[in-house]
């Protein structure tokens, strides 16, 4: 197995693999979430928990990390700019699980992927009606993992479809990053660990 990167997170301290930390630099504009970690500079790396945020958001914690002077951001609208980043990288993902043919659409095919057993991750629009829910979860056949995010509208346009009220992803390997992902949103919404 690959080693994987460690960071400690400057808000709580621990350390954890590079995957699970967000990256921070510092910019002309001040603090940046350098999500995709491509920009250049000394890095700090914080949980993408409320709690830590705030931890790391103080201007002792990010001055001594990114051993700089700097003025740190609004602790709300960091995690509002967080929160869109993790919304870009799933819908990235579910585009790229489109574009590799690898994503069932609707009900009718996510149900027979169900019943091929071929779905490794269900997701569902926050406006579908519970009637789809149920029929979806009730198809005789063990759930696998499950959340619910955007609209019906939001995932058409994603999907390049009128109205998409679940989605099934039939590819192990875009399902966990999209489920670690979700677990992120899902983390920093909530404030939990």
């Amino acid at each position: 197995m690959r080693h994987q990167p460690e960071r400690t997170c400057i808000g709580c301290r621990t350390t954890l693999s590079k995957n699970e930390v967000v990256r921070l630099v510092a910019g002309p504009e001040g603090i940046l979430i350098d999500y995709r970690e491509k920009l250049p500079g000394r890095a700090a790396y914080v949980c993408p928990r409320k709690d830590c945020i705030e931890k790391a958001l103080t201007k002792d914690a990010l001055a001594k990390a990114l051993r700089l002077k700097v003025r740190p951001p609004e602790v709300t609208f960091f995690i509002s700019q967080m929160e869109a980043s993790i919304s870009e990288k799933i819908k990235s993902l579910l585009a790229i699980s489109m574009k590799a043919g690898r994503i069932a659409t609707g009900y009718s095919a996510v149900h027979d992927a169900l019943e091929k057993d071929r779905v490794f991750l269900l997701l569902y629009a926050t406006d579908v009606s519970e009637g789809t829910k149920d029929k979806v979860a009730d198809h005789g056949v063990a759930s696998p993992r499950h959340a619910t995010l955007f609209t019906r509208d939001e995932l058409g346009k994603i999907l390049n479809r009128e109205l998409v009220s679940v989605v099934g992803i039939l590819d192990q390997g875009l399902s966990d990053s999209l489920w670690s992902e979700i677990v992120r949103l899902k983390n920093l919404i909530n404030g939990d660990k």
